[in-house]
C-alpha cells in the first residue's frame, strides 16, 4: 500500500522548491514585481494536491466513486480564479501562474520514484 501521507509531503516539498526556483527565474527575467506568478501557481498546485487527496480518501472510505464531480469542478474553478488574477495583473504573471500550476503535473511524473 502506498503511504499517502509521506508521498503527499514529498510532493508538496517538490512543488514548493520548483515554485521558488521558477519565481527566482521569473524575477530575474521579468522583474521582481512579476516573480510572484509562479508562487501563486505553486500555492494553487499544492491546494489542488490536497483537494485531490481529500476526494480520493472520501471515495475510498465510502467505497464508491460517486461524489468526485464537486471536487473536480471546485479545483478547476479555483484554477480559473488564479488565472483570472494573474491575467488581470499582466501577461507575464499569467504565464507564471500557468507554470506554477504545472508543477503538480511535473511532480506527478516524478513521484513514482518515491513509492516503496
Amino acid at each position: 500500500m502506498i503511504k499517502v501521507k509521506r508521498l503527499t509531503k514529498k510532493m508538496t516539498a517538490a512543488i514548493a522548491i520548483l515554485g521558488l526556483v521558477e519565481a527566482i527565474i521569473f524575477s530575474l527575467i521579468f522583474g521582481f514585481e512579476k516573480g510572484w506568478g509562479p508562487i501563486l501557481g505553486s500555492v494553487g498546485a499544492i491546494a489542488n494536491l490536497f483537494s485531490l487527496k481529500k476526494d480520493i480518501e472520501r471515495m475510498v472510505a465510502r467505497k464508491t466513486t460517486k461524489g468526485w464531480v464537486l471536487g473536480y469542478l471546485g479545483r478547476y474553478t479555483f484554477n480559473a480564479a488564479l488565472f483570472l488574477i494573474g491575467g488581470l495583473v499582466s501577461l507575464e504573471t499569467l504565464i507564471g501562474v500557468f507554470v506554477g500550476l504545472m508543477n503538480l503535473k511535473i511532480v506527478s511524473f516524478i513521484a513514482w520514484r518515491w513509492l516503496d
